[in-house]
């Protein structure tokens, strides 16, 4: 009886272990299946993964880095910094022969594509940062030069392996974090503080040296001249930038700026009047093609953003346009931002007895960086505008 039991419950166990490796066999072939259509899938769409890859997280960081003082962003891209001068001093020692751990020495292609990552990350950043403080053309000339590396580093980084070509661009990103996190740490803004934030970023490049060649580095003199040629060279380039107004001012930024016929503060908004535009002129928003009749003023609002406790002297550049084309200015006026508020300090000028002509006035801090530009026109009239809208900035 009982062997009659043992027979039927073996052919009832041999028939689920058929069923099951019948089910498992179909289940195997699906995968495979499926992992053929994925790789399929992959290859037809591989080219256009890394363009969508470095478009959403360029979209990212400009959604997510609002304010160039939160410390929070500041902090990371610090780490971002001293991470990737850890993996330079890692990669320079590998490529002079020192011993590591196994396991390390077999990624070194990790170790630069770690590198390219936290790059990427760190231009991606100041991208973002430095296109927020750029105010006028001559700016953009930099911000280019900043997109053309991003995207190098991005499309290119499979070429850019030389242990001197990855430092030079290292030296750049720290230069340029350095160029505005030391204003926001020490809440100080001039030509002194950019000078330290280079001095600060080659001192850093000569610590990675160091830590690559140890004592050795004494005796290379020749070798010396080559490892350090090309930061000091972008270093020139960032002073020339720098003191030809050809690089954003930041992180300092001109938010908001336009010429009115009357503004005044009226509780935490301020008041301004502009004349009332034709219904096809969707885009007017204030008085840049200003009607003068004896008696009028001119107003120029502009709202500065500054990191918070960060004090600098604003200088609005009243100027006009001369027969030779040449600007000239007719008034320099002051005032004291301070730093802090999301949309600026904001603050205004007046001008009286303006001559029918092209005007702008030219934002700049007392030190001479130029923040922006608001041009507007003047013409004669004998009567003012009738019709005025009021609005609330």
């Amino acid at each position: 009886m009982f062997a009659g039991q043992i027979t039927w419950y073996r052919q009832r166990l041999a028939a689920y272990r058929t069923k099951w490796q019948r089910f498992y066999q179909q289940q195997l072939e699906q995968a495979q299946k499926l992992r053929q259509k994925g790789e399929s899938t992959y290859r037809r769409y591989e080219r256009y993964l890394p363009p969508t890859a470095f478009a959403a997280g360029f979209i990212y960081d400009s959604l997510t880095l609002t304010r160039i003082d939160a410390w929070l962003d500041n902090v990371i891209l610090l780490i971002y910094t001293l991470c990737a001068g850890l993996l330079l001093i890692i990669l320079g020692r590998l490529e002079r022969g020192q011993r590591f751990p196994a396991w390390l020495e077999q990624r070194r292609d990790w170790i630069i594509f770690g590198l390219h990552f936290l790059f990427g990350s760190l231009l991606s950043s100041y991208v973002v940062f430095y296109f927020k403080s750029a105010g006028v053309f001559t700016s953009y000339l930099f911000i280019g030069l900043l997109v053309a590396l991003l995207l190098i580093n991005e499309f290119f980084s499979h070429r850019l392996r030389h242990i001197r070509l990855l430092v030079a661009i290292y030296f750049f990103c720290c230069f340029a974090f350095l160029t505005f996190f030391l204003p926001v740490v020490t809440r100080v803004m001039n030509a002194l503080m950019f000078l330290a934030s280079g001095v600060l970023s080659l001192a850093l490049i000569a610590g990675v040296w160091l830590a690559i060649y140890g004592k050795s580095l004494a005796g290379m003199k020749n070798d010396l001249r080559r490892l350090l040629w090309p930061p000091a060279a972008i270093f020139a380039a960032q002073i020339l930038f720098y003191f030809l107004n050809w690089m954003p001012p930041v992180p300092l930024a001109l938010k908001e700026g336009g010429i009115y016929r009357s503004v005044r503060r009226v509780a935490d908004r301020y008041e301004v009047k502009y004349t009332t535009p034709a219904w096809w002129q969707v885009f007017k928003k204030d008085d840049r093609d200003f009607a003068y009749a004896p008696g009028d003023t001119i107003y120029c609002f502009a709202a500065v953003f500054a990191p918070t406790d960060l004090k600098q002297r604003i200088v609005h550049h009243w100027q006009k346009k001369n027969a030779a084309g040449d600007w000239v200015t007719r008034d320099e006026i002051s005032y004291e931002a301070r730093g802090g508020r999301d949309g600026g300090w904001r603050w205004f000028t007046r001008k009286r007895n303006a001559e029918p002509g092209d005007w702008r006035v030219e934002v700049r801090t007392q030190s001479g960086r130029l923040l922006g530009r608001i041009p507007f026109r003047v013409r004669q009239v004998t009567e003012p505008p009738a019709r005025l809208t009021i609005a609330y900035l």
